[in-house]
């Protein structure tokens, strides 16, 4: 077995001699006393026969070490089964003065023990070796003092670690978004449940049998084998079906969770027992027994939040097992909380929100002056642990335009301009069309092509840009520069156009031009607030500095207002509130795996906000409602 690294600092003079004591005849005594009469003086010797032991031990070498002492399998057997007590991960053992070596007093080594002791911490304390010769050798005396001085045959070492409560996620406002709620751990015992009870059981908990019936022939028989950890709520919901189920364990517990198993699930994340991946990032005091961060924040802040496990070395007796002393006392730290933008109060209107939607979607809230992040929602359950919200790389659609409009607005065209709407248009060989049955508009004004979604006239508009336009204008939203938020995100990418129909079709938001929901809440803060933010998500963080202001920002958020007013975001029209907002509906995939998303981005007070919602119909009829329920929680904040 390996007993981990080892190391040995030996003192400043390796030589050490007998100290001196008054008088020749004295001198002579003393080496008498240690059986060194006949003119040499062998404190040398003495000293590297313990030291060698020493050195042996350090390294866990204990059958070298004990081969060493007057009792080798009595000296291994207790410096392996202290090991294994304590859970060493390496020793550092650093001899001392040689002492004694007279007629009343035996030779003494000194040392100083320092046992790391695995996810608790360093153990530092004095002890002694007694040395004695047998034969042309010199040998350890061996007892259980040896390792320490107050062990003895009838006691041993053992250890207690105890973990501090797990420090809370905050909101901006210091109120918990994470906190200890009731849980029920459901599993079985290995190798003694039968095979129709985990069939059963997969089956009630929607589990995948074969996996969990490997797990049990795999661990050691009449262990408890976790099945699934449930909410008390769901599993009370369950719980006459489990108790028909024989040999099913049901263990009560506490966890740090959020309101709902969705709730801001891919940006907290969850704290669930230790794997092999997730133990190899939790740091150095995080055990196999404990329960870590799995991902999110709360893997990201895993030793900042659980802070230090405390415990104790006790000397036991080993009939009873009763604690004879406590020999040292690790103290625990505890865990501080880590503190988001995020409100709480925006973050449970998000969540209401999304609560019905069965297809994957996600929604950003930002504070439009800060770049703050507000909120920030994944759904529906099962997917909510994918970082969509923020991560996500999704055609904008529509959305996109006010990009667009941008670049067409410092390119020289005017909100009055007539640019005409035909219902198709082709470019460089490749036909476009106008989406949710707008058919053609005729010549209108630009504003009206804006307000109404189209996408022939930002098509064909968009032909005299410069390549780079789109590009140019999406940079001055602060896109495509890559954020540092502490946690992986994606700010957006508008490549360069190659050829007229890659600029026809990001003009619209498609083709090359990838966004995620956080960029396209960004946008909106932009249009809002007059000046780009990097969103910022940790309070701890310095905000983003402003960027450069937005000089088309006033004239973009006239053209939002009139979407809502008079456009394809009338959805969003609610009495009392001014409401500023972008529809899109953007294609995705091809032939038979071709399908739509729908987006709604847009504004209101210092909100600003994205919807996404995957397979929808369309921005207005799809992502629209979900915006207008989470615009009217919001409102019922005031």
């Amino acid at each position: 077995m390996s007993h981990g690294r080892s190391s040995l600092l030996l003192s400043s003079s390796p030589r050490r001699r007998l100290r001196a004591v008054a008088g020749a005849a004295s001198v002579a005594l003393l080496l008498a006393g240690c059986g060194l009469l006949g003119g040499d003086d062998n404190s040398d010797e003495i000293t590297a026969a313990g030291t060698a032991f020493l050195e042996d031990w350090a390294a866990g070498r204990y059958p070298e070490a004990a081969a060493r002492t007057t009792d080798p399998a009595k000296a291994e057997q207790t410096l392996t089964s202290v090991s294994d007590a304590l859970r060493l991960s390496s020793r550092t053992l650093r001899p001392g003065a040689l002492t004694g070596c007279t007629n009343d007093e035996p030779c003494q080594l000194g040392f100083e023990a320092t046992l790391s002791l695995a996810t608790l911490g360093d153990w530092t304390y004095e002890g002694a070796l007694t040395l004695t010769q047998a034969a042309e050798a010199w040998q350890v005396d061996w007892s259980p003092a040896v390792v320490h001085p107050k062990l003895t045959a009838d006691t041993a070492l053992a250890r207690v670690r105890e973990l501090p409560p797990r420090a809370p996620i905050l909101d901006r406002e210091n109120r918990p978004l994470v906190t200890d709620q009731e849980v029920v751990r459901v599993g079985i015992t290995a190798g003694k449940t039968l095979d129709t009870s985990i069939r059963k059981l997969a089956q009630v908990l929607d589990l995948n049998y074969d996996t969990l019936a490997q797990r049990s022939k795999s661990t050691p028989t009449s262990q408890f084998v976790e099945a699934v950890v449930l909410r008390k709520a769901e599993h009370d919901a369950v719980k006459l079906q489990l108790d028909d189920i024989p040999g099913v364990l049901e263990r009560p517990d506490t966890l740090p969770l959020a309101p709902t198993r969705q709730y801001a699930r891919a940006l907290l994340g969850a704290v669930t027992p230790a794997t092999k991946e997730t133990l190899e990032k939790a740091g150095p005091m995080a055990s196999s027994a404990d329960e870590v961060g799995s991902f999110g924040l709360q893997a990201k802040f895993q030793q900042q939040l659980a802070g230090l496990p405390g415990g104790r070395v006790n000397l036991i007796r080993t009939a009873d097992r009763t604690v004879v002393e406590t020999l040292h006392e690790f103290v625990a730290k505890p865990g501080s909380p880590v503190q988001l933008t995020l409100d709480k109060r925006v973050q449970d209107a998000a969540e209401s929100a999304l609560a019905s939607v069965t297809n994957g979607a996600s929604l950003v809230a930002i504070d439009t002056e800060t770049g703050d992040v507000l909120a920030v929602a994944n759904g529906p359950a099962d997917r909510s642990a994918e970082d969509r919200a923020f991560s996500g790389r999704y055609a904008p659609g529509s959305t996109f335009k006010v990009v667009t409009t941008t670049a067409l607005l410092r390119d020289g065209l005017k909100t009055t301009d007539t640019v005409p709407c035909p219902a198709t248009v082709n470019v460089g060989g490749k036909r476009f069309e106008n989406y949710d049955g707008l058919g053609a508009l005729g010549s209108v004004p630009f504003r009206k092509d804006f307000t109404e979604s189209c996408n022939t006239a930002f098509i064909t508009r968009a032909g005299d840009l410069a390549p780079d336009g789109l590009t140019q204008a999406a940079a001055a939203f602060g896109l495509g520069s890559g954020w540092d938020l502490g946690v992986p995100s994606f700010a957006g990418s508008v490549p360069t156009s190659t050829s007229p129909i890659d600029q026809g079709a990001a003009a619209i938001g498609q083709g090359r031009v990838l966004m995620s929901p956080l960029a396209m809440a960004s946008v909106a803060a932009t249009v809002a607030s007059g000046t780009p933010r990097a969103p910022r998500v940790l309070m701890d963080e310095e905000p983003s500095e402003a960027g450069e202001p937005l000089p088309e920002a006033e004239t973009l958020r006239e053209l939002m207002l009139a979407t809502v007013r008079e456009g394809t975001a009338n959805v969003l029209q609610i009495a009392g509130e001014e409401i500023g907002a972008k529809t899109g509906t953007a294609e995705y995939g091809s032939g038979d795996k071709a399908g739509l998303h729908a987006w709604m981005i847009g504004f209101t007070g210092r909100i600003a906000f994205a919807v996404i919602v995957e397979d929808g119909v369309s921005g207005s009829k799809t992502a629209g409602p979900v915006a207008r329920r989470f615009l009217l929680a919001v409102r019922g904040l005031d």
